[in-house]
Protein backbone atom coordinates (compact mmCIF):
# COMPACT_ATOMS: atom_id res chain seq x y z
CA UNK A 1 0.00 0.00 0.00
CA UNK A 2 1.46 3.45 -1.19
CA UNK A 3 1.50 6.33 1.54
CA UNK A 4 1.61 9.82 -0.11
CA UNK A 5 3.76 13.02 0.37
CA UNK A 6 4.27 15.78 -1.44
CA UNK A 7 7.13 17.31 -3.08
CA UNK A 8 6.85 20.59 -0.53
CA UNK A 9 7.57 18.29 2.32
CA UNK A 10 9.81 15.48 0.45
CA UNK A 11 11.48 17.73 -2.44
CA UNK A 12 11.07 17.62 -6.10
CA UNK A 13 14.46 15.28 -5.96
CA UNK A 14 12.08 13.06 -4.86
CA UNK A 15 9.20 13.25 -7.15
CA UNK A 16 11.31 13.18 -10.06
CA UNK A 17 12.92 9.84 -9.35
CA UNK A 18 10.35 7.95 -9.69
CA UNK A 19 11.64 8.23 -13.48
CA UNK A 20 15.22 8.34 -12.98
CA UNK A 21 15.30 5.06 -15.40
CA UNK A 22 13.68 7.48 -18.56
CA UNK A 23 16.06 8.25 -20.96
CA UNK A 24 13.99 11.34 -21.06
CA UNK A 25 14.88 12.01 -17.62
CA UNK A 26 16.50 15.57 -18.49
CA UNK A 27 13.53 16.99 -20.19
CA UNK A 28 10.93 15.43 -17.68
CA UNK A 29 13.07 17.31 -15.31
CA UNK A 30 12.97 20.86 -17.25
CA UNK A 31 9.12 20.40 -17.79
CA UNK A 32 8.73 19.44 -14.30
CA UNK A 33 10.71 22.91 -12.91
CA UNK A 34 8.79 25.15 -15.63
CA UNK A 35 5.56 24.06 -14.44
CA UNK A 36 6.76 25.13 -10.92
CA UNK A 37 8.03 28.13 -11.73
CA UNK A 38 5.16 29.51 -14.30
CA UNK A 39 2.54 28.69 -11.53
CA UNK A 40 1.13 25.55 -13.58
CA UNK A 41 1.64 23.39 -10.63
CA UNK A 42 2.80 23.89 -6.85
CA UNK A 43 5.07 21.85 -5.19
CA UNK A 44 2.11 20.65 -2.59
CA UNK A 45 0.38 19.39 -6.04
CA UNK A 46 3.03 17.49 -6.90
CA UNK A 47 2.85 14.07 -5.63
CA UNK A 48 5.18 11.05 -4.20
CA UNK A 49 3.80 7.75 -3.29
CA UNK A 50 5.80 5.69 -1.16
CA UNK A 51 6.20 2.13 -1.12
CA UNK A 52 7.48 1.92 2.47
CA UNK A 53 10.26 4.69 2.39
CA UNK A 54 11.12 4.67 -1.39
CA UNK A 55 9.31 6.61 -4.49
CA UNK A 56 7.59 4.22 -6.61
CA UNK A 57 4.89 6.45 -7.92
CA UNK A 58 4.04 10.10 -8.60
CA UNK A 59 1.43 12.63 -9.99
CA UNK A 60 1.05 16.54 -10.00
CA UNK A 61 -2.11 18.61 -10.59
CA UNK A 62 -2.10 21.19 -13.12
CA UNK A 63 -4.48 24.36 -13.66
CA UNK A 64 -3.87 27.87 -15.31
CA UNK A 65 -1.67 30.49 -13.54
CA UNK A 66 -3.61 31.76 -10.73
CA UNK A 67 -6.43 29.57 -10.45
CA UNK A 68 -6.57 27.32 -6.50
CA UNK A 69 -8.41 24.76 -8.15
CA UNK A 70 -6.76 21.57 -10.71
CA UNK A 71 -8.42 20.66 -13.66
CA UNK A 72 -5.69 17.87 -14.89
CA UNK A 73 -2.82 15.78 -14.11
CA UNK A 74 0.26 15.62 -15.61
CA UNK A 75 3.45 13.63 -15.40
CA UNK A 76 1.72 10.54 -14.24
CA UNK A 77 4.81 7.89 -13.49
CA UNK A 78 4.91 4.89 -11.70
CA UNK A 79 6.41 0.98 -12.51
CA UNK A 80 4.53 -0.01 -15.97
CA UNK A 81 5.31 -3.43 -14.95
CA UNK A 82 3.93 -5.71 -12.87
CA UNK A 83 1.48 -4.58 -10.44
CA UNK A 84 1.50 -1.08 -12.90
CA UNK A 85 -2.61 -1.04 -12.97
CA UNK A 86 -2.85 -2.10 -9.09
CA UNK A 87 -0.14 0.78 -7.92
CA UNK A 88 -1.61 3.02 -10.73
CA UNK A 89 -5.05 3.21 -9.48
CA UNK A 90 -3.77 3.58 -6.32
CA UNK A 91 -1.89 6.55 -6.87
CA UNK A 92 -4.76 7.80 -9.22
CA UNK A 93 -7.19 7.59 -5.95
CA UNK A 94 -5.09 9.74 -4.03
CA UNK A 95 -4.74 12.42 -6.31
CA UNK A 96 -8.37 12.20 -6.64
CA UNK A 97 -9.02 12.45 -2.65
CA UNK A 98 -6.50 15.53 -3.13
CA UNK A 99 -8.38 17.19 -6.04
CA UNK A 100 -11.55 16.67 -4.23
CA UNK A 101 -10.35 18.68 -1.01
CA UNK A 102 -9.34 21.45 -3.38
CA UNK A 103 -12.69 21.82 -4.91
CA UNK A 104 -12.18 20.00 -8.01
CA UNK A 105 -15.37 18.68 -9.53
CA UNK A 106 -13.54 16.39 -12.64
CA UNK A 107 -9.88 15.86 -13.71
CA UNK A 108 -8.31 15.49 -17.36
CA UNK A 109 -5.51 13.93 -18.21
CA UNK A 110 -4.28 13.54 -22.29
CA UNK A 111 -1.82 10.52 -23.71
CA UNK A 112 0.26 11.53 -26.53
CA UNK A 113 2.26 8.57 -28.45
CA UNK A 114 4.98 7.73 -29.57
CA UNK A 115 6.32 9.80 -26.76
CA UNK A 116 6.81 13.19 -27.09
CA UNK A 117 7.32 16.80 -25.27
CA UNK A 118 6.95 17.80 -23.05
CA UNK A 119 5.93 14.60 -20.85
CA UNK A 120 7.84 12.14 -23.03
CA UNK A 121 4.80 9.29 -22.06
CA UNK A 122 6.55 6.12 -22.39
CA UNK A 123 4.22 2.72 -23.13
CA UNK A 124 1.53 4.62 -23.40
CA UNK A 125 -1.15 1.85 -24.23
CA UNK A 126 -0.28 0.66 -20.46
CA UNK A 127 -1.34 4.33 -19.60
CA UNK A 128 -4.34 4.19 -21.52
CA UNK A 129 -5.55 1.09 -19.78
CA UNK A 130 -4.74 2.67 -16.15
CA UNK A 131 -7.18 5.82 -17.08
CA UNK A 132 -9.87 3.36 -18.07
CA UNK A 133 -9.29 1.08 -15.46
CA UNK A 134 -8.97 4.30 -12.91
CA UNK A 135 -12.92 5.12 -14.31
CA UNK A 136 -11.86 8.18 -16.62
CA UNK A 137 -13.91 8.15 -20.31
CA UNK A 138 -12.12 8.97 -23.61
CA UNK A 139 -13.36 12.02 -24.52
CA UNK A 140 -11.19 12.23 -27.79
CA UNK A 141 -8.79 10.20 -29.83
CA UNK A 142 -6.99 12.84 -31.49
CA UNK A 143 -4.05 13.68 -34.18
CA UNK A 144 -1.28 16.24 -33.81
CA UNK A 145 -0.29 18.56 -35.93
CA UNK A 146 3.01 20.61 -35.99
CA UNK A 147 4.50 23.04 -38.38
CA UNK A 148 8.43 24.82 -37.67
CA UNK A 149 8.44 28.70 -38.77
CA UNK A 150 10.87 27.64 -41.60
CA UNK A 151 8.24 25.65 -43.53
CA UNK A 152 6.69 26.08 -46.51
CA UNK A 153 3.15 25.76 -47.18
CA UNK A 154 2.05 23.55 -49.17
CA UNK A 155 -0.38 26.23 -51.19
CA UNK A 156 -0.59 30.12 -51.68
CA UNK A 157 -2.46 31.46 -49.11
CA UNK A 158 -6.33 33.01 -50.41
CA UNK A 159 -7.03 36.38 -49.44
CA UNK A 160 -11.03 36.02 -49.90
CA UNK A 161 -12.12 36.54 -46.06
CA UNK A 162 -11.45 39.60 -44.18
CA UNK A 163 -10.91 39.16 -40.54
CA UNK A 164 -12.08 41.26 -37.47
CA UNK A 165 -10.09 40.80 -33.72
CA UNK A 166 -11.59 40.31 -30.32
CA UNK A 167 -10.91 43.77 -29.39
CA UNK A 168 -13.27 44.96 -31.90
CA UNK A 169 -16.19 42.80 -31.28
CA UNK A 170 -16.17 41.92 -27.87
CA UNK A 171 -16.56 38.70 -25.98
CA UNK A 172 -20.24 38.38 -26.72
CA UNK A 173 -19.87 38.31 -30.46
CA UNK A 174 -17.39 35.59 -29.91
CA UNK A 175 -19.61 33.31 -27.64
CA UNK A 176 -22.08 33.18 -29.96
CA UNK A 177 -19.34 32.67 -33.04
CA UNK A 178 -18.02 29.48 -31.09
CA UNK A 179 -21.71 28.48 -30.61
CA UNK A 180 -22.41 28.88 -34.25
CA UNK A 181 -19.34 26.39 -35.29
CA UNK A 182 -20.54 23.35 -32.54
CA UNK A 183 -23.25 23.41 -34.81
CA UNK A 184 -22.76 19.96 -36.75
CA UNK A 185 -19.26 19.57 -35.28
CA UNK A 186 -17.16 16.38 -35.68
CA UNK A 187 -15.49 16.96 -33.07
CA UNK A 188 -16.65 14.21 -30.30
CA UNK A 189 -15.47 16.39 -27.35
CA UNK A 190 -17.23 19.53 -28.70
CA UNK A 191 -20.50 16.99 -29.49
CA UNK A 192 -20.42 16.04 -25.47
CA UNK A 193 -19.86 19.66 -24.13
CA UNK A 194 -22.89 20.29 -26.05
CA UNK A 195 -24.89 17.48 -24.88
CA UNK A 196 -24.74 18.74 -21.93
CA UNK A 197 -24.96 22.18 -22.13
CA UNK A 198 -26.30 23.00 -25.34
CA UNK A 199 -24.66 24.95 -27.89
CA UNK A 200 -23.99 28.56 -26.47
CA UNK A 201 -23.76 27.05 -22.69
CA UNK A 202 -21.27 25.01 -24.25
CA UNK A 203 -19.87 27.69 -25.97
CA UNK A 204 -19.79 30.21 -23.27
CA UNK A 205 -18.01 27.29 -20.97
CA UNK A 206 -15.35 26.77 -23.47
CA UNK A 207 -14.54 30.55 -24.22
CA UNK A 208 -13.56 30.88 -20.34
CA UNK A 209 -11.55 28.13 -20.05
CA UNK A 210 -9.54 29.82 -23.34
CA UNK A 211 -9.20 32.82 -21.66
CA UNK A 212 -6.64 30.76 -19.83
CA UNK A 213 -4.60 30.45 -22.43
CA UNK A 214 -1.52 33.02 -22.92
CA UNK A 215 -2.67 35.03 -25.75
CA UNK A 216 -2.49 38.25 -27.53
CA UNK A 217 -6.70 39.79 -27.96
CA UNK A 218 -6.22 40.95 -31.52
CA UNK A 219 -4.97 37.13 -32.57
CA UNK A 220 -8.78 35.90 -31.52
CA UNK A 221 -10.30 36.81 -34.73
CA UNK A 222 -13.46 36.02 -37.00
CA UNK A 223 -13.41 35.43 -40.31
CA UNK A 224 -16.51 36.79 -42.91
CA UNK A 225 -17.13 36.25 -46.63
CA UNK A 226 -16.97 38.44 -49.65
CA UNK A 227 -20.76 39.20 -48.88
CA UNK A 228 -19.90 39.98 -44.97
CA UNK A 229 -21.59 36.58 -43.92
CA UNK A 230 -19.65 35.15 -40.72
CA UNK A 231 -17.73 32.12 -42.18
CA UNK A 232 -15.49 31.24 -38.99
CA UNK A 233 -13.10 31.61 -36.00
CA UNK A 234 -9.41 31.48 -35.19
CA UNK A 235 -8.61 31.76 -32.06
CA UNK A 236 -4.49 31.68 -31.24
CA UNK A 237 -2.51 31.13 -28.09
CA UNK A 238 0.79 29.89 -26.09
CA UNK A 239 0.68 26.96 -23.71
CA UNK A 240 3.79 26.72 -21.36
CA UNK A 241 5.55 24.77 -24.07
CA UNK A 242 4.25 26.09 -27.24
CA UNK A 243 2.48 28.40 -29.29
CA UNK A 244 -0.99 26.21 -31.06
CA UNK A 245 -3.43 27.02 -32.86
CA UNK A 246 -6.02 26.40 -29.60
CA UNK A 247 -9.38 26.94 -31.90
CA UNK A 248 -11.02 26.51 -35.66
CA UNK A 249 -14.69 26.68 -36.71
CA UNK A 250 -16.30 27.18 -39.73
CA UNK A 251 -20.13 28.05 -39.44
CA UNK A 252 -22.24 25.18 -41.06
CA UNK A 253 -23.54 26.74 -44.53
CA UNK A 254 -19.69 27.86 -45.17
CA UNK A 255 -18.50 24.14 -44.96
CA UNK A 256 -17.34 22.71 -47.79
CA UNK A 257 -15.32 25.22 -49.42
CA UNK A 258 -11.80 25.13 -47.89
CA UNK A 259 -12.02 27.81 -45.62
CA UNK A 260 -10.76 26.13 -42.43
CA UNK A 261 -7.40 25.97 -44.35
CA UNK A 262 -7.44 29.75 -44.25
CA UNK A 263 -8.39 29.99 -40.68
CA UNK A 264 -5.29 27.76 -40.10
CA UNK A 265 -3.11 29.67 -42.37
CA UNK A 266 -4.64 33.09 -40.59
CA UNK A 267 -3.36 31.65 -36.52
CA UNK A 268 -0.48 30.65 -38.00
CA UNK A 269 0.37 34.17 -39.55
CA UNK A 270 0.01 35.61 -36.13
CA UNK A 271 1.86 33.32 -33.89
CA UNK A 272 4.90 33.86 -36.10
CA UNK A 273 4.81 37.53 -36.51
CA UNK A 274 4.61 36.73 -32.45
CA UNK A 275 7.73 35.18 -32.21
CA UNK A 276 6.70 31.56 -32.87
CA UNK A 277 9.72 29.24 -34.12
CA UNK A 278 7.10 25.89 -33.49
CA UNK A 279 3.39 26.12 -33.84
CA UNK A 280 1.25 22.60 -32.73
CA UNK A 281 -2.58 22.05 -33.30
CA UNK A 282 -5.21 19.04 -32.58
CA UNK A 283 -8.22 17.48 -34.27
CA UNK A 284 -10.48 14.49 -33.50
CA UNK A 285 -9.20 11.53 -35.95
CA UNK A 286 -12.69 11.58 -37.47
CA UNK A 287 -12.82 15.14 -38.25
CA UNK A 288 -11.63 14.75 -41.81
CA UNK A 289 -11.97 18.12 -42.94
CA UNK A 290 -9.54 19.96 -40.13
CA UNK A 291 -6.76 17.15 -40.58
CA UNK A 292 -7.00 18.34 -44.23
CA UNK A 293 -6.97 21.64 -43.02
CA UNK A 294 -3.56 21.22 -41.21
CA UNK A 295 -1.65 19.51 -44.16
CA UNK A 296 -2.69 22.33 -46.73
CA UNK A 297 -1.62 24.46 -44.31
CA UNK A 298 2.00 22.95 -44.32
CA UNK A 299 1.40 20.72 -40.94
CA UNK A 300 2.65 17.45 -40.17
CA UNK A 301 0.98 14.98 -38.48
CA UNK A 302 3.90 13.76 -35.44
CA UNK A 303 1.91 12.07 -32.46
CA UNK A 304 -1.70 10.55 -31.72
CA UNK A 305 -3.33 12.33 -28.42
CA UNK A 306 -6.16 10.54 -26.20
CA UNK A 307 -8.01 12.93 -24.18
CA UNK A 308 -9.68 11.44 -21.00
CA UNK A 309 -11.78 13.04 -18.01
CA UNK A 310 -13.44 12.11 -14.93
CA UNK A 311 -15.94 12.71 -12.65
CA UNK A 312 -14.73 13.36 -9.02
Amino acid sequence: MLSFVTAQEKGMEAFLSVSSASRYQPELRGYADSLVQQGYTKLDWCVVGLEVTAPAARAAMWAPPGETVPTDLVLIEIDWGGEALATGQELLAGMHALATQLGAESLSHSIDSPPTPPQYQEHDDARARLMTAAGYELLRDGLRWKRLKSSAAAEPPDRTLSFRSLPELGEEAFVEALAATYDGTRDAWINRTVGEHGLLGAARADFVEYQGLDHLPEWWELAYDQDGALAGIVMAARTPSVSVIGYVGVVPGQRGRGLAVQLVRRGTEQLVKGGADEIRGDCDRDNIAMARAFERAGYEQFARRRTYKRVL
